[in-house]
């Protein structure tokens, strides 16, 4: 009996929980993955979803790779996401076989720092799909 209960249960962890290769298996769930990891604060998502060498432009600085991210952005990226709630706008996605483009605009509306915060965000997010790791972004480039 017992183990006709772990067998069941193991089962319905297969069926009620999808892997999250099923859940990112387009480019656009992992950019949605990459902006609730964000405003969750899960790095390990974030992780996940960019390239080891990601290129990331933001405010006229460059951020080279995931490792550098890391140490330098993405805890005050986290920050913000966290404080200042934003709402997509608009979003197009272009794909030529492996590679995808999408991009996004945000009103971003709330307090951060003791300042007022209502603009509009322009994203583009490049995103490649590999066998091995199948999509993952590999650039971004954020204005407002």
């Amino acid at each position: 009996m017992k183990l006709l209960v772990s067998v069941f249960m193991v089962s319905v962890m297969f069926i009620s929980a999808p892997s999250s290769a099923e859940k990112l298996s387009e480019p656009t769930a992992v950019l949605d993955a990459f902006r609730t990891a964000l405003t969750e604060g899960d790095t390990e998502v974030v992780k996940d979803v960019l390239s080891d060498d990601v290129l990331i432009f933001e405010g006229g600085g460059v951020e080279r790779s995931l490792a550098e991210y890391r140490a330098h952005h993405l805890k005050s990226d986290i920050k913000f996401s966290q404080a200042v709630p934003s709402k997509l706008i608009e979003r197009t996605r272009y794909e030529v076989a492996s590679l995808a483009v999408i991009t996004s605009r945000y009103s971003i509306s709330g307090a951060y720092n003791g300042r007022e915060i209502d603009l509009t965000m322009n994203e583009t997010v490049t995103v490649s799909n590999t066998t091995e790791s199948g999509w993952k972004i590999i650039r971004i480039h954020w204005s407002n």
